[in-house]
């Protein structure tokens, strides 16, 4: 994964965007290969350890774990989803919103004076908000559309990539050491020591964060998907599975996962919409407080401000991909200054400056 990051960083550099676009994009089966079987390898490095097999055995294993999960999600959940995107698409395209009937509506049925004074103020600015939502519907419109229509014709490339990966899982070792191999042929030794150090820390950073995460990510959108349908929110499936895919972004995710569910269950029924509300906000106290730190632990290490800077820094310079494995990479660069910082101040014999002594010198300070 670091090694895609900083050849494509290059190639942003070095290529212009319409090149980029075709390298990119003839090597994507090769690239989402390496992505999966990246992946996969920590789940034969389980089974290696937990069930004390042969890695061509873990390694089959692996597959037909991965083959049960695609069959069973392409089987039950998948067909689900698209019909709720369908469904979705058609009710924006065909239903006229009438936002002061609904405000109204609202209002009466509380029967509240403050209720009704800002019902008034809503309705009083409901065209500027109308526009604004119907806006928003036709982008969420066009994000399902393309959704369903990556879903059928990415099947072919799913299955190839699928077939390159088992090669990478089982050609590792040999991969690595050409790898090696490579690096020491243009660097000498001590910069090739220090490479394959970072690589090492990259690696160990990257792999844990993002099977983490994933893993994270799946139980939260089951979880939200079986909530959605016990409380009978519309479009369960489709709901369920944008906030278990958005669950991936650290910290924005949930909140940004949560708009179009809102939005689109209002429009449906306001009491389904704060039903999806309090489900959404009870999932992501349990996650955040039981789930996450069980499966991704410290793995990230770093504080929220450098997760959140990570996170915005990286949305803002490559969309959505960013916000995700931004958080990694600020990690890695944290650790490798850290450790420069940590070398220089041995160099100068400067041993006692440390972060914990400083901090407690600062207190005293202060007092």
């Amino acid at each position: 994964m670091p090694i895609i990051i900083i050849s494509f960083l290059a190639l942003i550099f070095i290529f212009s965007p319409d090149k980029i676009t075709f390298v990119t994009s003839a090597f994507k089966p090769i690239i989402i290969s390496f992505v999966v079987a990246y992946l996969l390898d920590s789940l034969v490095r389980v089974i290696v350890k937990k069930l004390k097999t042969r890695r061509p055995q873990a390694i089959f294993l692996s597959c037909i774990c991965l083959l049960s999960i695609i069959i069973i999600i392409f089987s039950i959940l998948v067909p689900k989803i698209i019909s709720n995107a369908e469904a979705v698409v058609s009710f924006v395209a065909n239903y006229k919103m009438d936002i002061n009937v609904i405000i109204t509506e609202i209002a009466d049925k509380i029967n509240n004076p403050n209720v009704d004074k800002v019902a008034e103020e809503i309705i009083e600015v409901s065209a500027d908000l109308k526009d604004k939502i119907n806006e928003l519907l036709k982008i969420i419109t066009t994000y399902l559309i393309n959704f369903v229509a990556a879903i059928g014709t990415s099947i072919l490339s799913v299955i190839t990539s699928f077939i390159l990966a088992l090669y990478m899982l089982i050609e590792k070792d040999d991969l690595i050491a050409r790898l090696k191999r490579l690096v020491f042929a243009f660097f000498n030794e001590r910069n090739a020591q220090m490479i394959l150090e970072i690589s090492v820390n990259a690696n160990r950073i990257f792999k844990s964060f993002l099977v983490g995460k994933l893993l994270d990510s799946l139980i939260v959108g089951v979880i939200t998907i079986i909530a959605f349908t016990i409380a009978n929110i519309p479009y369960a499936a489709l709901m369920g599975s944008i906030i278990g895919l958005f669950n991936l972004i650290p910290y924005f995710g949930p909140i940004i996962g949560a708009i179009p569910v809102i939005i689109i269950s209002f429009f449906i029924s306001p009491i389904k919409a704060l039903t999806a509300l309090i489900i959404i906000i009870i999932i992501g106290q349990i996650d955040g407080n039981f789930i996450d730190p069980r499966i991704v632990g410290n793995n990230v290490g770093v504080s929220p401000f450098w997760v959140i800077s990570a996170v915005i820094v990286g949305g803002s310079a490559f969309g959505p991909a960013g916000m995700i494995l931004g958080v990694p990479t600020m990690v890695l660069v944290k650790l490798l200054i850290e450790e420069y910082v940590e070398k220089k101040l041995r160099e100068k014999d400067m041993t006692d400056y440390q972060l914990d002594k400083i901090k407690k010198i600062e207190s005293k300070i202060k007092k």
